[in-house]
C-alpha cells in the first residue's frame, strides 16, 4: 500500500553510516525490508540493536515528508470496503510506526483489524502474525487473501496456509517468490474478487468428462492402430453418456455441441467488440434468441479471420458499424465468468473498436441496437457479457494507458 520502498533503503543506509564504517549494497538493504526493525539489523550484521533503532527512526523523521499511497490504493481500499470486505493489516511495523506511516494517509479506518510487530512473539515469515489476525477477525483460512510484496509477505502466508497475492507494483523483484496471485496492479484485486469461483472445481463430473473428450479427440487424431482407435471411440461415448446422465440432455445434441471437432481439442475463440459513444455509452445489440436481452456485438472467431478482423466483421454484421479494433481490453476464460457452463473451454477477447462510420441494419441475428450508460444498463444475456465484465470496458475506456486484463 505504502510507497517506502526507497524511503526505507535510504534512511536505513544513513543510519549505518553512523554505526559502522562498512559500505552495504542496495540489494543488501533490500533483503531486509520487509522484516522487524530489530531483526533487520541484526542480519546485517549490527551489534548494537537500540542504538541501531534509534539512529533509524532519527533519519525517518527527517524524511518521513516522503512517504505516500501507491497508485490506485485508495480507489481500491474505498471499493473494498463498500463492498462489504473484511480488511485487516498484518505488518512487521511497530505500533507508533504504524500510527506515524499509516494514520497520516488516511487509509486507518479502512482496515478493521491490525497486526503488528508488537502483538506476536515470532514475525513475517512465520505464520504467527497472520494466524493472530484469523483468531481476532474470527475467520477461517481459506477465506483469507494475504497480500504482499516481499518474499516475508508471502512465507507467512504459506506457513499460515492461506492464499496469497504478490503486489508486483512494489516488488523489487519476484526471483524466488512463489505466490498464489501475482498482480501487476491495485485494480487486479478487485477483477480477482470479482471472478466466479472454478466451476468445474464445484462440477468434478464435468471436468472429468471434459478430459475423456480431451483425451478421446486426440487418440482418435494421433492413432493408427484400428483397435486403439475403437477404444478412444468408446472413452468419447463414455463422455457424452456422462453428460446425458447428469444433465437429462439428449445423447445427439450432446454429441453436437461436445464432440464436433476433429484434431487435437483447444479453446474455442469469441471476440466481443467495446465501442463507446461521445457521451461514455457502451453498444449493446438485442440478440433475437435471448428473449430480448442485449449483449455487446460479437462471436465466434470465423477459421480465416484474425481476432481483429473477426471483431469487425461482427460489430458490421450485428450492428451495422463499421469499426477500427483498437486495443484489447481483456482475455478471459469464459466458464470463470459467465453462466451457464459450457462442457468445452471458451478464450473470450474483448476489443475496443473505434467508430468510422455506419447505422443500425436490419439482419438475422439482432432486432436492435442501442447505446448505454452504465447506470442504466438494460437486461443482459449473461452467457456472453456479465455487468462485471461490461464494468472493465467501461473503466478501460476511461484510463488511456489501460493495460490488458487475463486470467
Amino acid at each position: 500500500m505504502l510507497d517506502t520502498h526507497s524511503f526505507l533503503v535510504s534512511t536505513l543506509r544513513e543510519a549505518l553510516k553512523e554505526l559502522t564504517a562498512r559500505h552495504f549494497t542496495d540489494d543488501e538493504l533490500s533483503s531486509v525490508i520487509g522484516l522487524p526493525g530489530t531483526e533487520g539489523l541484526r542480519r546485517l550484521g549490527i551489534d548494537n540493536i537500540a542504538d541501531g533503532m534509534a539512529k533509524w527512526h532519527t533519519y525517518m523523521k527527517y524524511y518521513h515528508s516522503s512517504i505516500k499511497l501507491f497508485d490506485g490504493i485508495k480507489e481500491l481500499l474505498l471499493t473494498l470496503k463498500e463492498k462489504g470486505i473484511q480488511l485487516g493489516i498484518v505488518t512487521s511495523k511497530l505500533k507508533t510506526e504504524c500510527q506515524t506511516d499509516f494514520f497520516p494517509l488516511g487509509i486507518a479506518a479502512y482496515f478493521d483489524i491490525i497486526i503488528t510487530a508488537d502483538d506476536t512473539a515470532k514475525h513475517k515469515p512465520f505464520a504467527d502474525p497472520l494466524l493472530k489476525y484469523i483468531e481476532k477477525a474470527g475467520t477461517k483460512k481459506q477465506d483469507v487473501l494475504y497480500i504482499g510484496d516481499t518474499i516475508y509477505d508471502i512465507n507467512c502466508a504459506a506457513a499460515a496456509q492461506t492464499a496469497s497475492g504478490l503486489a508486483l507494483w512494489g516488488c523489487t523483484s519476484i526471483k524466488h517468490i512463489r505466490a498464489d496471485y501475482y498482480f501487476k496492479k491495485p485494480a487486479e484485486i478487485l477483477y480477482y474478487l470479482e471472478q466466479k469461483t472454478d466451476p468445474l472445481l464445484e462440477l468434478p463430473w464435468l471436468k472429468w468428462a471434459m478430459e475423456l473428450r480431451f483425451i478421446a479427440q486426440a487418440g482418435l487424431y494421433y492413432s493408427k492402430n484400428q483397435f486403439d482407435l475403437e477404444r478412444f471411440e468408446r472413452v468419447s461415448e463414455i463422455a457424452v453418456e456422462m453428460l446425458n446422465l447428469k444433465t437429462g440432455i439428449s445423447t445427439d445434441k450432446i454429441k453436437t455441441l461436445f464432440c464436433n471437432e476433429y484434431g487435437f481439442q483447444t479453446p474455442k475463440l469469441d471476440t466481443r467488440a467495446v465501442i463507446f459513444n461521445k457521451q461514455n455509452e457502451i453498444l449493446l445489440i438485442q440478440e433475437k434468441d435471448e428473449k430480448g436481452n442485449w449483449s455487446l456485438p460479437g462471436g465466434w472467431v470465423d477459421i480465416d479471420k484474425s481476432i481483429a478482423e473477426n471483431a469487425a466483421k461482427e460489430a458490421f454484421e450485428e450492428s451495422g458499424l463499421t469499426v477500427f479494433p483498437r486495443r484489447i481490453i481483456a482475455v478471459q476464460e469464459r466458464n470463470r465468468h459467465n453462466r451457464p457452463v459450457y462442457a468445452y473451454s471458451v478464450c473470450k477477447i474483448f476489443i475496443e473498436c473505434d467508430i468510422i462510420d455506419g447505422s443500425f441494419q436490419k439482419n438475422s441475428e439482432t432486432s436492435d441496437s442501442a447505446y448505454f450508460s452504465f447506470a442504466k444498463l438494460p437486461p443482459l444475456s449473461e452467457k456472453r457479457n456479465t455487468r462485471e465484465q461490461l464494468a472493465l470496458c467501461f473503466k478501460a475506456h476511461n484510463k488511456k494507458n489501460w493495460e490488458v486484463i487475463f486470467d
